[in-house]
């Protein structure tokens, strides 16, 4: 569908006309839709160009369904309404909407629109709510089209004042329109291609196209109402588990909240799809649905994605195409990362959706694994390579793709580890044979019984007093290690088989997903961090697990979040730590 050349955004402002003390309320008795207000939205929308059409409306859908039939007579129809109606015996399709999350999943279950048109009257604070939710939908060149109602009041401003404020922003420099909106204001300023005012409608033109991102259950369902096969070769049931480790935490409240007794671990599906559009970070989009394979943190409402520019929990961008995607014949594993190569990721997120490698090999032998490179070297590192071929998969079965592609085939396998929520014994499994692969090339040396890793030059969640802390641990008999001046087989080896490990929460105490079973594990880790993977691996492996929790230190280079710096409290929690080391050697 064409439309206009966008133009400076700040020009539009001139073209939303002042607001009016005559215009018609709620209460004037009008027709469901007018000839005139039909006429008008043909010359928003010209019939020839729409082919989805979508009416939002809180009364008389079915009338406004067969007049909009007539007007529009080859159009894909659905009308979104707020009151129950009889199903069957139409020419379109009549959903119910009860609010405005119910509006996107119905969207999502339809192709991208053309034209949708908002005839709710007299609330004016839901018009302008559904428009920020239902906007980028729209197809590339598509209409919006709503009533402008200046006469009744709205609480945050109605739909005018929206666009207003969203074009004024668009002229303001970078930083300072950034400062001033929130993830989804700048995706909705950038898609706005031009305003104009017909009678007492606004029409919108969008521009660009946006992927949709929902939960995992109601992304299937809008497939499948979209006729996409999805098809599952392989199913763990969900569960509910009791941790197989005792748990201290130096916090009782901050541990019963984020280290609790039972874990409820989530089902694990993998499923094969059809012409997927790939690409780097962890993208993988169908009918301009995100597939749930996208996310490193399933389970996270905010649904980041940083392989796409990110327009809030709901939408999010590809890149703009020079060239058609790349297409990839043969079937695909996608084992891509948002954060790809870091080791810590591909260690717990990408080898655990290997649970399903074997089911799908036997049904694909030619099957290959889809990655992307390392964000900064541009290459696959080495390490991933290693533990790829320690599992069972060879060099030759990796594809990496730097570009945008369409795979013929995609086969996706829900991670089986999800910080913070849980992490299904599948997962233990995978790198049960991984170790198997790497330990006959470990070497011989004695190792030590108990073993601090530590990080070196880290920039980021650093503990601040950390010289003081693992002097503590080396007087008590702990050998401190960093595990990157290890081989990988040598550290494998160590943390499957020393029985007292000690360390900062992070990538380095990771590498206990290679445990052969029970251990001690001593964590340190800032309150503001929020990945409990080593309590995840405790839970699953057993043993004994004490948490001391760390004050974290704002900082302006590491913030004073998930990142920020900390401090171990000697005063607080040192008496505790000293109790700890000397009940080892009883």
């Amino acid at each position: 569908m064409s439309h206009p050349r966008p133009g400076p955004l700040r020009s539009l402002l001139s073209k939303v006309r002042t607001k009016s003390p005559n215009a018609a309320g709620p209460d004037d008795q009008q027709p469901a839709v007018t000839r005139q207000q039909l006429e008008l939205f043909q010359r928003a929308a010209d019939p020839a160009d729409v082919g989805v059409l979508v009416v939002l409306c809180d009364d008389r859908p079915v009338i406004l369904g067969l007049s909009f039939q007539d007007w529009y007579p080859d159009a894909d129809l659905t009308v979104l309404s707020e009151v129950r109606v009889k199903q069957g015996g139409r020419p379109f399709g009549l959903t119910q909407v009860r609010n405005d999350h119910d509006i996107v999943r119905a969207l999502a279950a339809l192709p991208p629109a053309d034209l949708i048109v908002d005839l709710r009257q007299g609330r004016p604070d839901d018009v302008r709510s559904t428009f920020r939710r239902a906007y980028l939908t729209l197809a590339d060149g598509g209409r919006y089209i709503t009533r402008q109602e200046p006469g009744i009041p709205a609480d945050d401003g109605d739909i005018v004042d929206e666009v207003r404020e969203l074009a004024r922003r668009q002229g303001l420099p970078t930083a300072e329109r950034r400062a001033l909106s929130d993830a989804l204001d700048l995706g909705l300023g950038q898609a706005l291609a031009g305003v104009s005012i017909d009678d007492d409608f606004l029409v919108l033109h969008k521009r660009g196209e946006h992927v949709i991102k929902l939960g995992v259950e109601e992304t299937r369902a809008a497939l499948a109402a979209r006729g996409v096969e999805q098809r599952v070769i392989a199913r763990v049931a969900p569960e509910r588990r009791a941790s197989a480790s005792s748990i201290w935490s130096s916090e009782p409240v901050l541990g019963a909240e984020r280290l609790g007794g039972t874990i409820d671990v989530g089902e694990l599906v993998c499923t094969v799809y059809e012409k997927v559009l790939c690409a780097p970070r962890q993208v993988a989009v169908l009918e301009r649905l995100l597939l749930p394979t996208s996310y490193f943190l399933p389970g996270r409402s905010s649904r980041r994605t940083r392989g796409m520019t990110y327009f809030g929990s709901d939408f999010s961008a590809l890149p703009e195409l020079d060239a058609e995607p790349e297409e990839l014949p043969g079937t695909y594993y996608h084992l891509d990362n948002q954060i790809a190569g870091h080791y810590g990721h591909v260690i717990t997120h990408d080898l655990s959706k290997l649970w399903a490698w074997d089911a799908a090999l036997a049904e694909y032998p030619d099957l290959k694994v889809l990655i992307s490179p390392h964000v900064e070297t541009g290459e696959i590192p080495p390490y991933t390579y290693e533990l790829l071929e320690a599992f069972g998969i060879g060099r030759e079965r990796v594809h990496m793709i730097t570009g945008p592609v369409r795979t013929e085939r995609l086969i996706t396998a829900t991670q089986a580890f999800q910080q913070p929520a849980f992490l299904s014994p599948e997962a233990r499994d995978v790198w049960a044979r991984v170790v198997a692969g790497l330990l006959p090339r470990a070497g011989h040396d004695p190792l030590p019984e108990r073993v601090f890793v530590s990080r070196r030059a880290a920039s980021r969640r650093r503990c601040l007093n950390g010289d003081d802390v693992e002097q503590r641990f080396q007087d008590a008999g702990f050998v401190t290690i960093y595990p990157e001046d290890l081989s990988l087989p040598d550290q494998v080896r160590l943390f499957s088989s020393v029985p007292v490990i000690a360390g900062y929460a992070g990538s380095g105490l990771i590498n206990t997903v290679f445990s052969s079973g029970p251990a001690t594990r001593i964590v340190l880790a800032s309150k503001s961090y929020w990945a409990t993977n080593e309590y995840h691996i405790a839970a699953l492996y057993g043993g004994d697990l004490h948490y001391f929790w760390c004050d974290p230190v704002p900082s302006d280079k590491s913030g004073n979040g998930f990142h920020a710096d900390y401090v171990f409290d000697v005063e607080r929690d040192g008496q505790a730590l000293e109790k700890l080391l000397l009940s080892l050697d009883s």
